[in-house]
């Protein structure tokens, strides 16, 4: 009988507990002390990139640039940064004119042809020890061997100015590139 009795007080606590955890809130976004359900981010045009704005930007930090279409038809900007080939990548993006569309997301990209292959060794330690740029080696359709450098930046939700964002990461991207070709052996 006493074992019946533990039996069933432990039914009826793990009942409880169950029953306790069982409300719990899907995560979410934790509001700030100054934050209201009405103030939480939500996806504006106002914190949106769009190339037009990363053009103006490169602009004003004296640098030329050219907007066309990547293969899945997003906006795409192309520049030199330091006499190596630079594009930016746009994801998300909404309909409308190709420099004016608003998109979520945006991919610096630098890449590095390379007289052999670069060792996995040397890709795994700099993706082990270097923040917010993402290395790989990638081999090309005509066989040659590449190291590319990736950004990748959230613009929408953020409440940020995407022009201001923009130049923050341009910088990293600028430093980590240099750094990564340093590493790389690229001239």
């Amino acid at each position: 009988m006493p074992r019946l009795a533990l039996i069933l007080a432990l039914a009826t606590v793990s009942q409880f507990a169950t029953f306790q955890l069982a409300p719990a809130a899907e995560p979410g976004p934790t509001p700030g002390p100054s934050s209201s359900p009405s103030s939480s981010p939500t996806t504006t045009a106002g914190d949106r990139i769009a190339a037009g704005i990363i053009v103006k930007e490169l602009q004003a930090l004296g640098y030329v640039s050219n907007v066309d279409t990547d293969d899945s038809g997003d906006p795409r900007v192309n520049m030199k940064i330091d006499g190596h080939d630079w594009s930016i990548y746009f994801y998300d993006c909404a309909s409308g004119d190709r420099d004016s569309r608003q998109c979520t997301s945006y991919q610096f990209y630098s890449g590095y042809t390379m007289p052999q292959a670069v060792s996995p060794d040397v890709i795994n330690k700099w993706n082990t020890e270097q923040r917010y740029a993402k290395a790989y080696t990638y081999i090309q359709r005509n066989g040659s061997h590449s190291a590319r450098i990736e950004i990748d930046v959230r613009s929408a939700g953020t409440g940020a100015n995407p022009g201001q964002t923009f130049r923050i990461y341009f910088n990293t991207m600028k430093d980590k590139a240099a750094l990564f070709r340093k590493t790389v052996g690229v001239q």
